[in-house]
């Protein structure tokens, strides 16, 4: 969320994609983002679901054929694979360099939707053609065209997957624009989703912000952290659930400088 003077940078200062990998598979395993839009206005956001296309950056273990479902109040409004095969992939792929995302070979079997949605909250849910499995990444782009209307953007974004150590660390990235620094609230929940009935659940996630290789600064407890109080309000006045007042969740409250960030979450202790 914005920090001092949040009108004032409304055109400039905003994030403007997110991007999470994880190991992807079907069922309990599948790869889930949440976005929010706000406003009272349709926004046009690109949804990619890549798999095939990571071994281009020396990704193992790739899932090798990508599914991506897109949900509305448990209502399924759009679904696709093989992206280079759809009426509109030139359209795509003009977009995603458009908002400057890697391409993708247009006979890969990734997947990607190009949509015009309503204000409210959506969820991106991927998983494996023909129960294939294996590393994923699944991303959310605002892509309208030309300057955002400082009441008409993506205001929240999230990603359940499976996460654990080495390889199996969920990695978020996400970019901040503008030419003055953000203030950012980033959580890694681990312990409070079992209040929604979500099963192994991780006991204990590591939370680390880092620029490059550079570790900004981590968390593996929120409430022992000197901003707890900070946190606890921040996550109430942007509308994020409550965590428990000795969980052993991971939240920290960053400024950054206008730039590309990765968070990090692990299971501590293995």
């Amino acid at each position: 969320f914005n920090g001092a003077d949040p009108i004032g940078r409304a055109e400039s200062e905003r994030f403007v994609n997110i991007a999470t990998r994880s190991r992807t598979g079907t069922t309990t395993d599948q790869l889930i983002a949440g976005f929010v839009i706000s406003g009272d206005q349709p926004k046009a956001v690109l949804v990619r679901a890549v798999g095939p296309s990571l071994s281009a950056f020396g990704v193992g273990g790739v899932l090798s054929a990508v599914r991506i479902e897109i949900f509305q109040d448990g209502q399924r409004i759009a679904e696709g694979g093989d992206w280079g095969a759809g009426t509109n992939a030139a359209t795509i792929a003009d977009t995603a360099t458009r908002v400057g995302a890697f391409a993708l070979p247009t006979g890969s079997r990734d997947a990607a939707l190009l949509l015009t949605l309503n204000p409210g909250a959506y969820s991106a849910v991927v998983s494996g053609q023909g129960g294939a499995s294996g590393v994923g990444l699944v991303e959310v782009y605002d892509a309208t065209s030309g300057p955002i209307p400082s009441g008409q953007r993506i205001i929240n974004l999230s990603t359940r997957a499976i996460a654990g150590s080495g390889d199996n660390t969920l990695i978020a990235g996400f970019v901040i624009s503008g030419t003055v620094p953000k203030r950012v609230l980033i959580r890694g929940v681990g312990p409070a989703l079992t209040q929604f009935g979500v099963t192994e659940a991780l006991a204990r996630p590591q939370l680390a912000i880092q620029s490059g290789s550079q570790t900004l600064v981590e968390n593996s407890g929120w409430s022992t952290s000197a901003d707890a109080a900070a946190i606890a309000a921040s996550s109430a006045q942007v509308g994020a659930f409550p965590l428990g007042a000795t969980s052993l969740d991971a939240a920290v409250i960053v400024n950054l400088a206008p730039g590309a960030y990765t968070a990090q979450v692990s299971g501590a202790g293995g």
